[in-house]
């Protein structure tokens, strides 16, 4: 059985799309289709449905797709345990991050190991944290950024830096906040707004949560939006506030399109966490990566159009 087949079936299922893992590997999309039709010959099974929103795994697809991850991940420790040796850093790493982190260092990180590290191929995935942890959890990603995360038998986590959290809103709503300066706002102000927010499996709702719950503030939470893009929108569209670190927002603040009023009282802040697999070792490649993320993150705040109201941990 071909390991190449094998690592492009992988990233087709992690992509849910032939065109996404193209773009991600340089395959063209019918070599790509290609090789895994004929995995999926030599399996004598569907291994993945097409749709017309891309592919998902057959149950068949699942039980392979387990199976076959930690053979290829050992393959690739055993080979990097050998090969590093005063060579040039070399390998792949797969990286998870929340929208907000992305927008903010995902780049910049990319650039810099460009620079130092050329043999090094960095993949990007990126979601809501609870969405993150459950890929790291899978064994799909070697380093996560994500919001609040709590070491456990499976993951390691270390602090990485806090946001000041502020409620979002379209310059239209943000006039009618009962405040006497726009600059903050209490969090029983938030009481009857109309709100749109991420579900509670994430760690950026789990925070809003527990802050609101201390002070009896029940909320109106009109939309659960799992997407920072339609979170955004919403609130673009002056339909909803919403409540989010200034990265997430900071060129729409910037250009007046959003306003952004700081929590007070208490302040509300969000905790983001590097977490690695206890399951799975990272490779030299994948350790030259982590050393990376804290300097590019600092540079990345530093360098920002606006404050961000974020401080390294």
């Amino acid at each position: 059985m071909d390991l190449k087949r094998l690592e492009y079936f992988l990233l087709v299922a992690d992509h849910g799309s032939f065109s996404r893992a193209s773009s991600v590997i340089g395959v063209a999309q019918p070599a790509l289709g290609r090789q895994v039709q004929r995995l999926e010959e030599e399996c004598g099974a569907k291994l993945l449905y097409r749709h017309g929103r891309g592919v998902s795994l057959t149950p068949e697809g699942e039980i392979f797709a387990e199976r076959v991850r930690p053979l290829l991940t050992k393959l690739a420790m055993a080979a990097d345990g050998l090969n590093q040796s005063g060579r040039p850093l070399s390998g792949s790493v797969t990286l998870g991050m929340t929208p907000t982190m992305m927008s903010l260092m995902g780049l910049p990180l990319l650039q810099k190991m460009r620079a130092i590290a050329p043999g090094i191929k960095l993949n990007f995935l990126t979601g809501y944290s609870g969405y993150v942890h459950e890929w790291l959890v899978d064994g799909r990603l070697d380093i996560a950024i994500l919001h609040d995360a709590r070491r456990s038998q499976h993951i390691a986590v270390d602090a990485l830096a806090t946001a000041r959290l502020f409620l979002v809103s379209h310059p239209s709503l943000a006039k009618q906040l009962m405040t006497p300066h726009k600059a903050s706002l209490p969090v029983l102000g938030l009481r009857g707004l109309p709100l749109a927010l991420p579900s509670g499996s994430h760690g950026l709702r789990r925070t809003i949560d527990q802050a609101t719950t201390k002070l009896k503030v029940d909320l109106d939470i009109q939309y659960e939006l799992d997407t920072l893009t339609l979170m955004k929108a919403v609130a673009l569209a002056g339909i909803a506030h919403t409540i989010l670190a200034m990265p997430a927002v900071a060129d729409e603040v910037d250009s007046g399109a959003l306003t952004a009023t700081q929590l007070d009282t208490p302040s509300m802040e969000t905790r983001l966490m590097i977490a690695t697999s206890l399951n799975r070792a990272l490779t030299h490649a994948g350790r030259a990566v982590l050393q990376q993320i804290r300097p590019v993150l600092q540079q990345s705040i530093e360098s920002a159009v606006i404050p961000l109201h974020m401080r390294l941990d």
